[in-house]
């Protein structure tokens, strides 16, 4: 007799999002559908190693800040029949026969057959400093050069004033011998985002104490080589400045070129249910979670919080499909809210910085306990191992 094809999970996106959202399915979801033997996990990333983008900065000075882990060596743990990791980037996608083509580095292409579908293919950013455009070592070398060329730099000038701008401007201002160092906000303030803006000012004030020179309403347009191991900046005014370094920390666009249109709103984002992680507007068993969704706000609290929401709502959908009886014990309910109060600590060097919890501000001390000291980089590996999934 012929064996059932398994139900395949098609996961595109192999860092917070997508690692996480694959480690609570395989603990918490597959063994309370009976029997979990029926189900898969197709986990799809260009890198096969995670990367902890939120200790970059402090990467970006310390050497020994290791922030890339192995994904297929993460899994492991789980039987192999349940799980497999394709490196590739998602290319096209046929939602009427349920398929993704999946491109590599060679450009050679796979299709892969999906039931159910997780978009968590993040966003992308012009620097690599960022964001995994393709394997990890890309990403890897290219915080190795920025530190060896810091060592002995004079002039760096860092675009973007949230928090990737203002944690990399403290660490360089902390850690090296810069004679100037700049950063454009390219709007009114630092930290835009926040609703309180006199974090932002604080933040200001911190680096100024540091010797960073902070400018506004001018934005960098464009950042190429000048020879002789120099870069030229050119600005939105029509002005231009040769650096030493140049360090794009602006925001990313969402990886959904290969999604149909109808899926996503203006700005290229999934168009997501808040509470349910579905996609809208698109055909049931598509979900979509992390910053690529139209609910995020480009925070690791909207992905931590909501994988046990998504891991719920994939529970819930697959248990009421015909045949699919459950087993095992049953998930807790869960819905993603998100927190609407100012929630962000954003340190400015090794010893302090500036944050937000709850709508307040917190004292410089508390931000050193909380990130600063470390960046987090002790993470770093507990986002290959899914740590913070453990319990459902």
């Amino acid at each position: 007799m012929v064996k059932p094809r398994k139900h395949n999970i098609v996961i595109l996106g192999g860092n917070f999002a997508g690692v996480g959202v694959a480690h609570y399915i395989l603990r918490h979801v597959f063994p309370a559908l009976s029997p979990s033997t029926n189900y898969h996990i197709t986990l799809v990333s260009p890198s096969d190693h995670t990367f902890y983008k939120v200790s970059t900065p402090r990467s970006i000075s310390q050497a020994d800040a290791k922030l890339f882990f192995s994904i297929r060596d993460a899994f492991e743990i789980y039987d192999s029949s349940l799980f497999a990791f394709v490196q590739g980037t998602a290319t096209a996608l046929d939602a009427i026969i349920k398929e993704v083509v999946v491109t590599d580095s060679k450009g050679e292409t796979r299709k892969i057959r999906y039931d159910s579908l997780v978009i968590a293919t993040g966003t992308a950013t012009r620097s690599p400093l960022w964001s995994l455009q393709s394997d990890h070592s890309f990403t890897e070398s290219s915080i190795d050069d920025i530190r060896r060329k810091l060592e002995r730099a004079k002039s760096v000038i860092i675009a973007g004033g949230g928090p990737a701008g203002v944690e990399t401007a403290g660490e360089i201002s902390h850690y090296f011998t810069v004679p100037s160092c700049q950063l454009y906000s390219g709007g009114k303030r630092l930290l835009p985002r926040l609703k309180n803006a006199r974090v932002a000012d604080d933040a200001e004030s911190k680096l100024k104490q540091l010797g960073v020179h902070v400018f506004h309403n001018t934005k960098v347009v464009s950042a190429h080589s000048a020879g002789n191991d120099k870069t030229l900046v050119t600005f939105d005014d029509g002005s231009t400045k040769e650096v030493d370094v140049f360090i794009d920390a602006t925001g990313g666009t969402p990886n959904t070129g290969f999604l149909p249109r109808e899926w996503l709103n203006q700005k290229g984002y999934v168009t997501t249910d808040m509470a349910s992680l579905r996609v809208l507007s698109a055909p049931e068993q598509i979900y979509s979670i992390g910053d690529v969704a139209s609910y995020s706000k480009q925070n690791l609290l909207d992905i931590i919080q909501a994988v046990p929401a998504l891991g719920y709502t994939i529970w819930s959908d697959l248990r009421q499909k015909p045949g699919n009886d459950v087993g095992g014990k049953s998930l807790k309910p869960s819905h993603y809210s998100q927190i609407k109060a100012d929630m962000q600590v954003v340190p400015i060097g090794p010893s302090g910085g500036v944050g937000v919890i709850f709508g307040y501000r917190i004292p410089n001390w508390l931000v050193w306990v909380l990130k600063s000291r470390t960046l987090l980089v002790h993470k770093a590996p507990e986002l290959a191992s899914g740590a913070d999934y453990k319990n459902p």
